[in-house]
């Protein structure tokens, strides 16, 4: 944080000298700024990123200022025109998916196989068949998550899914959004997630929701801009290959978490005698009133305590911090 003030100041700095003396040069800017010459051509260039400096080759310098409303107005412009071109792509993909699991589902034929298409028409039913297709799929199951994150007690009951998925040796590949995924309790589940069998990944942009099982199911959403309308069951390994190719692509475009990029937590943390209790009370579901009684200390100091441990853990919740307990065996 301390390092991106001193930059932003330092920026400010270089512009507010060029454009009070468009007849300096750089050593000169230098010398006021009482920065190097590396520094300063890193500051002009973040300038150049911003608009607030464009190239002046016939300037001592080498730059002139730009005006910030105008430098503002463009990026404004060039924010439209990135967000216009990626709407049009959206639009592009969304036709083509809905294109291949409606207009192609009746073709049958030789060189084809029979694909049927089932209707989910709400959430409830949606739920309740892909909990069914998890507890049967084979080998492995891949879903990508656009937009927002899911609610917490969400994210608990995948971890729950994951948790039996890796008991029955299914491989799980999850992909979510960037912005997503600096979620704190999505960003701990992601976390958890990349482990063998088990990977995750983010990106900038996924074009729509999907979840894949083996080779022969699809869920796909009816309308991708509100999945609340239900969604697409398709059936058969006709279009599976396409859809599977799909997510290679976006899953060869997306990145590590950053927590996996940075490593997990102590894999078994030593806990001491408070904590074991505490850890023994919250896996029996005692309630935190009657934990802290049970310990002799304030509802504030178990607050701590609890968070302490959750932290070491490398966890969000105590449903996570239960699976986490029981995973590296600390009861024993």
């Amino acid at each position: 944080m301390r390092a991106n003030e001193d930059r932003s100041r330092l920026d400010r700095t270089v512009y507010g000298l060029i454009y009070r003396n468009p007849g300096w040069s750089l050593e000169e800017v230098c010398a006021a700024a009482d920065c190097s010459p590396a520094e300063a051509e890193e500051a002009c260039d973040r300038l150049l990123a911003k608009g607030l400096l464009s190239p002046a080759p016939t300037t001592r310098c080498g730059f002139a200022t730009v005006e910030p409303e105008t430098a503002l107005t463009r990026l404004f412009a060039s924010e439209e025109r990135q967000a216009t071109a990626h709407a049009e792509r959206l639009t592009g993909i969304r036709a083509a998916i809905a294109s291949l699991t409606m207009d192609y589902s009746d073709l049958r034929n030789e060189r084809r196989a029979p694909v049927e298409v089932e209707t989910l028409a709400t959430p409830a039913l949606v739920n309740s068949f892909l909990e069914d297709a998890g507890s049967m799929v084979r080998t492995r199951m891949r879903s990508m998550h656009p937009g927002g994150p899911p609610p917490e007690g969400v994210i608990d009951e995948m971890l729950l899914r994951d948790q039996e998925m890796a008991g029955r040796n299914i491989e799980v590949e999850v992909l979510y959004q960037r912005r997503t995924a600096e979620v704190p309790y999505v960003a701990a589940y992601l976390m958890d997630a990349a482990r063998p069998g088990r990977e995750a990944r983010t990106a900038e942009f996924l074009p729509i929701r999907m979840i894949l099982f083996d080779d022969d199911l699809a869920v796909l959403p009816i309308n991708p801009a509100d999945s609340s309308e239900g969604a697409l069951a398709v059936h058969g390994r006709a279009l599976m290959s396409s859809l599977h190719a799909f997510y290679d692509h976006c899953w060869h475009n997306a990145t590590l978490p950053r927590q996996s990029q940075e490593g997990r937590p102590a894999s078994r943390p030593v806990l001491d005698d408070q904590e074991l209790i505490v850890v023994r009370l919250l896996a029996d579901g005692v309630k935190d009133e009657a934990i802290a009684r049970h310990l002799g200390v304030s509802s504030r100091t178990l607050s701590r305590l609890i968070s302490g441990l959750l932290d070491r853990l490398g966890v969000q919740t105590r449903f996570q911090a239960a699976l986490r307990i029981a995973e590296l065996d600390l009861m024993a």
